[in-house]
């Protein structure tokens, strides 16, 4: 039985993560996303078959290269249709979230084209240039004021036709990240405003 000791602790805990998971050391936010991977916080969330950020993907990858950054145990390279792309790299500050991505595609025999990298993507430097750079439910992990920044630096390794992609699933939570997306970059496509949830692709 849950007793109102327990509840507390938990919600003092979550508010904490949440903080620390945006503002927190890398080796903080590692620590904090391998204990909640570790112990299946995240298990809920790895059948996404169907979700909206598929059509755009395939769209925009041309059969080329995806990089996601903040792949968590990468429901997106194993889900997306495999004749769609060329190759994904997925990047997690979490090596648990890494190693689950691995296992998932070794079960679902993509290990030729998906690699994997356990880095802070606010760090993390490409080797090669993206048809799409995707951050899926990750970008509000990112302090709002460092955005602008954050895309400028990973705009070179996108190829000369490439795309942002970012998903995010609370327009209203999330409007100052679309601010500064609408302000600083070239949107190209968007999901309908009416939806509560939000797609942006953008160069």
């Amino acid at each position: 039985m849950t007793t109102p000791v327990r509840l507390f602790k938990r919600a003092k805990y979550i508010v904490k993560a949440r903080v620390l998971k945006k503002w927190g050391s890398s080796s903080i936010k590692k620590a904090i996303w391998d204990e909640e991977f570790g112990r299946g916080q995240w298990d809920y969330l790895e059948h996404t078959m169907g979700d909206l950020i598929y059509p755009y993907l395939e769209k925009y990858a041309k059969n080329g290269s995806i990089l996601d950054l903040g792949c968590g145990s990468s429901n997106t390279g194993n889900e997306i249709d495999e004749s769609k792309y060329r190759s994904y790299t997925g990047v997690d500050i979490s090596e648990t979230a890494i190693q689950k991505a691995l296992a998932r595609t070794i079960s679902n025999d993509r290990k030729t084209k998906n690699e994997y990298f356990c880095a802070d993507i606010t760090l993390y430097v490409p080797r090669m240039r993206y048809d799409v750079i995707l951050f899926r439910e990750s970008i509000f992990y990112i302090p709002t004021y460092r955005i602008k920044g954050l895309l400028e630096r990973y705009s070179p390794y996108l190829t000369s036709s490439g795309v942002f992609i970012v998903r995010m699933c609370d327009r209203r939570r999330y409007r100052s990240i679309v601010h500064v997306i609408d302000t600083h970059r070239h949107v190209v496509e968007a999901s309908p405003a009416s939806d509560a949830n939000i797609i942006l692709v953008f160069r």
